[in-house]
């Protein structure tokens, strides 16, 4: 009799510790990734008023400002972006990276007005000089053209750096291949 109680004993200790690492195993699988819901970083509980300040803060934003954080957004300048719109709305700056972050261009037509040329002078499949001459205000084009003139070729590549959303070599190769104005 001992022998069936001591067989007994062993079986159940065998089948409980069974039960456990099979618990143990199934809860340790790799569950199925949730969906990601963009929900803003939750520093501080926030009241009714403090939601309605922040719907207020984005009304304050003009066209023009919108405009530029849309240029500064599409040239993938986030940090003068979150700079610009904490400037125009006062808030903090974790809130205004999150909107930075998911800003997505205005495509409406008072904005359409109030774009820099940038994208107009970057946008051409092959940039030439002429594209570009078109696409910038005629006060730029005209420094662009003394500064050829005075052979100030680097002060050049920057004026078109600063007005077009073009990198060093683009816009040296543009400066180069520049018409040189004729002097008097």
């Amino acid at each position: 009799m001992d022998l069936v109680i001591a067989v007994g004993s062993v079986f159940a200790a065998i089948v409980i510790g069974a039960v456990i690492v099979a618990a143990a195993l199934r809860s340790m699988r790799p569950k199925a990734p949730e969906p990601q819901v963009y929900t803003p970083s939750p520093t501080m509980a926030r009241s009714v008023a403090s939601t309605s300040t922040s719907t207020a803060a984005t009304s304050q934003l003009t066209p023009a400002a919108i405009a530029e954080v849309d240029r500064l957004v599409a040239a993938g300048q986030k940090i003068q972006a979150i700079k610009l719109y904490r400037q125009h709305t006062g808030v903090r700056l974790q809130e205004a990276k999150d909107r930075i972050d998911h800003w997505s261009v205005s495509t409406t037509a008072p904005h359409l007005a109030a774009v820099s040329n940038a994208a107009a002078a970057s946008s051409s499949i092959t940039a030439t000089p002429s594209s570009v001459r078109g696409a910038l205000p005629a006060s730029v084009v005209s420094e662009v053209d003394r500064l050829i003139a005075g052979d100030q070729k680097i002060q050049a590549i920057k004026l078109v750096r600063e007005h077009t959303d073009f990198g060093l070599k683009q816009a040296k190769d543009i400066v180069e291949a520049w018409p040189r104005p004729h002097r008097l």
